[in-house]
């Protein structure tokens, strides 16, 4: 797995107010920065990609909101490709699809547990359906 850790900075959940029974909620991760980086190991230093992120949850209709925002330590499979993923940054501010699933997918599986309890404690909807039971009707 190319990512090593997240650094969480910032956790803002804000209740706005209001009930309703409808609520659709909106995932949207974004890449604010992508830079080189530096992680040190027991065998030495070793050079990666920090990504800094914004993962923001959005209610519709607007009952609350939430910002989580933080750094990403990412290791291409491959060396050389540091270099071609800091390239493309600067010029297109873009980065490869597998990039970005990789962190989007890292950073969802990190965030959503903490983002469930506070949810849970704020009374506001989950950000991601939970499973529920149907009783079926038999004929």
């Amino acid at each position: 797995m190319p990512v090593v850790g997240v650094n969480v900075t910032k956790i803002e959940v804000e209740k706005l107010g209001g009930t309703v029974s409808k609520v659709e909620v909106n995932l949207s991760p974004k890449i604010e920065e992508v830079r080189l980086g530096e992680i040190k190991t027991p065998s030495g230093k070793v050079n990666g990609i920090e990504v800094l992120f914004t993962y923001q949850i959005g209610y519709n209709p607007e009952i609350a909101r939430a910002v989580i925002k933080g750094a990403v330590f990412y290791l291409p499979p491959k060396k050389e490709q540091i270099d071609e993923i800091l390239d493309g940054w600067e010029k297109e501010k873009k980065i490869p699809p597998e990039m970005f699933a990789e962190i989007v997918n890292f950073v969802t599986n990190e965030m959503t547990p903490i983002v469930m309890v506070i949810s849970k404690e704020m009374r506001i909807p989950y950000p991601i359906p939970l499973p529920r039971v149907a009783l079926r009707q038999q004929s």
